[in-house]
């Protein structure tokens, strides 16, 4: 009977696979056929680009074409993936396209990994800006329940009209990172941290059960300066002061359409309708249909863009966690960005390079991978860093050494200090029945074993590395930014910075975007204020987007705040996975610092 079983279900696994195989290989080439078959995007005359912003803005390139595929083969409407740069390129493009009347804004900004920062969402502002003052055309947002991303966008427009059921939800900005020291205590999962650093508070999360008097001073002055620079943009639109504007949302909270429009922070409220017929006076169609020309973002750029050639500037993206080796989607893999700029380094047709960094940082040795490679291209080539949202502990140690770093001021940066992290099951495995027992031919052979906790001994042999770790950075910060060392130290201490801090500090050289940090590098390797630009790594491919896109939960998960937080706890619990440094050293950032 035993047997039977096995074969049985042996059998009906076999056949699930084979039908799903069966299936997904029927659905990729459909989608590829239907690719391929699929017309050009045309922009007509008249037309009003939407920028959807329910989306995901992400500093590395993305695929579109593929995205709509997998978006039309799978029926979805959800979230789409937005690169940077094609958003700053679609908008400039528009301005001087006499087939486009204006810009038009919708939707509510989505948050993944390290995407739609609020570094990189100036750079969209900023555009937006340079759109109405270049063409003269008009910009219309639509706004039903927007957070304080959502309305730092949509501020730039010349119109807001917002739904009057709508709700500001912009009450201010907190940073709540989850901890989990209870939770291990009570399953037995034993944790020992050791730092170099105050402020350097990475793995409180696992052994503590609150934030460090460091942690939490640290972690104020960022919010504070990142909260700051968004109250002046809103209060400016609103013709109010900072702090009148401070008031308001304190006396109110949440801040309902009708106290939006009397603030002056919206311009009319309306329906779907009153916005149609708005986009249809500025396109200038007298039709009695309750429709306009669009031009999507996607299609825009996919009518206009050509493909870059000849000598060019390089955009290197360092998103996400550093690991070490490869690493997966939506990490910075050591050896593959390494194995990247060197091979730019070799390319004759590369120029310069510059250096996109959105990361908190991570394997203290990967980061020196990188950094060696970037300072084996600077020998060769002018190599120039872009902060986006997070350039931070391992994301700074990257970028010490270029010849010029560009951040905004809501960038966060620095966390210059280390960690060491290990986790014993000893507890667990005990209460489980499990044992163990250890043959050795030295005292410290057993010494990364998760089996037990480290002696006193050996936490004093892993401080020394940490130590040494630290102490190296430090160098390498004051070799890189041409400071003495002295003067690092004072700043260093693991504290984060924004952008705006660590200009006054030395840690960047200026405050601008991605498109100041490549026009910079074009110029100082020659090539002119039209230099051809070329992003590395390529995006993804069809396939790998298919599989993301059958695995995806998101759709059912977007909106729930229960789910959200769970995700959020899972998420974290998860990034103990992508510490991978084989010492367990780490240069990483304090917490997930989320600006919500």
């Amino acid at each position: 009977m035993k047997e039977f079983f096995k074969m049985f279900f042996a059998s009906m696994l076999a056949f699930v696979i084979v039908c799903f195989g069966g299936f997904l290989f029927l659905l990729v080439m459909a989608t590829a056929f239907s690719g391929m078959s699929a017309p050009e995007p045309v922009v007509k005359k008249g037309s009003i680009l939407v920028f959807d912003m329910n989306a995901v803005i992400q500093d590395s390139p993305v695929s579109l074409t593929q995205e709509q595929l997998i978006n039309e083969a799978f029926g979805q409407g959800g979230p789409q993936t937005l690169s940077l740069r094609e958003v700053l390129y679609a908008i400039e493009e528009a301005s001087d396209d006499m087939r486009i009347s204006g810009l038009y804004l919708r939707g509510s900004l989505q948050s993944r990994n390290y995407g739609s920062g609020f570094a990189a969402l100036k750079e969209v502002r900023a555009a937006i800006e340079s759109f109405k003052e270049v063409s003269g055309k008009p910009v219309v947002a639509n706004l039903v329940y927007p957070t304080d991303k959502d309305l730092y966008v949509a501020s730039a427009a010349d119109t807001i009209i917002m739904n009057p059921e709508g709700l500001l939800m912009n009450s201010g900005m907190s940073s709540e990172p989850i901890f989990f020291a209870g939770f291990f205590e009570k399953y037995g999962i034993g944790v020992q941290v050791t730092k170099a650093g105050e402020y350097k508070s990475a793995a409180e999360s696992f052994v503590l059960r609150r934030m460090s008097a460091p942690a939490r001073e640290a972690t104020r002055a960022l919010l504070e300066d990142i909260w700051d620079e968004y109250v002046d943009v809103v209060a400016e639109r609103a013709e109010m002061s900072p702090a009148e504007f401070q008031a308001l949302i304190d006396k109110k909270g949440l801040l309902n359409a009708k106290d939006a429009l009397e603030a002056g922070i919206v311009d009319e409220l309306g329906f779907s309708d009153s916005v149609i017929k708005t986009l249809k006076g500025i396109s200038k169609d007298d039709s009695d249909k309750l429709e306009f020309e669009a031009a999507s973002i996607s299609d825009y750029i996919l009518a206009t863009r050509e493909a870059a050639s000849g000598d060019h500037v390089a955009i290197v993206y360092a998103e996400g966690p550093i690991v070490v080796g490869e690493g997966q989607d939506g990490q910075v893999g050591g050896s593959r960005i390494a194995r990247e700029i060197r091979e730019l380094r070799q390319n004759e047709k590369v120029k310069a390079i510059v250096l996109r960094v959105n990361s908190p940082g991570g394997s203290a040795l990967a980061s020196e991978v990188i950094q060696y490679e970037v300072r084996m291209a600077k020998q060769k080539m002018p190599v120039v860093v872009s902060m986006g949202t997070v350039a931070a502990s391992g994301g700074y140690w990257i970028s010490a050494y270029a010849d010029r770093i560009f951040a905004e001021p809501n960038t966060i940066t620095g966390s210059i200090g280390v960690i060491g992290m290990f986790m014993n099951i000893k507890d667990i495995a005990n209460r489980h029945g499990f044992t163990f027992d250890v043959v050795k031919t030295a005292k410290f052979a057993d010494a990364l074993s998760i089996a037990r906790p480290k002696t006193a001994e050996e936490m004093a042999i892993i401080q020394r590395e940490v130590d040494s770790v630290y102490d190296d950075f430090l160098r390498k910060v004051a070799e890189g930014r041409g400071q003495p060392l002295a003067q690092v130290k004072k700043i260093a201490e693991g504290r984060v910075w924004s952008g705006a801090d660590a200009l006054e500090l030395g840690l960047v050289d200026e405050i601008g975007g991605l498109e100041a940090a490549v026009a910079y590098a074009a110029n100082e390797a020659g090539l002119g204020s039209d230099a051809p630009v070329k992003d590395y790594p390529k995006a993804t491919d069809f396939i790998e987007e298919l599989m993301e896109s059958l695995t995806a939960t998101a759709s059912i998960r977007q909106g729930n705040p229960v789910m959200e937080q769970f995700d959020a706890a899972v998420d974290e619990l998860q990034s103990i996975t992508r510490w991978n440094d084989p010492k367990g050293v780490y240069a990483v950032l304090p917490y997930r610092l989320d600006t919500n």
